[in-house]
């Protein structure tokens, strides 16, 4: 009995060992509080994108004169409400 809890404690280690390596390997490290800043970033970098386009319209450029860019985001208050292209 006491061999097995050896062995699957043993299977344990190697598991998170293996788990760490590709960690680090995947993203360069396994230090769980970097892991964790970098997410943070991450999901606040995505909720501003998403409230960018929330507030923002791209429209063809032919719908407002500037040259030489193929689209704009305008915002969308500045839209009128019948106006839906």
């Amino acid at each position: 009995m006491e061999n097995s809890q050896e062995e699957q404690l043993e299977s344990q280690i190697v598991t998170l060992y293996k788990e760490k390596e590709e960690l680090e390997s995947e993203i360069g490290s396994s230090d769980i509080d970097l892991i964790i800043k970098e997410f943070e970033s991450l999901e606040k970098e995505l909720s501003y994108l998403y409230s960018f386009k929330e507030n923002y319209r791209k429209v063809p450029t032919n719908s407002i004169q500037i040259e030489s860019i193929r689209a704009a985001y305008i915002p969308n208050h500045r839209f009128h409400k019948n106006n839906t292209r």
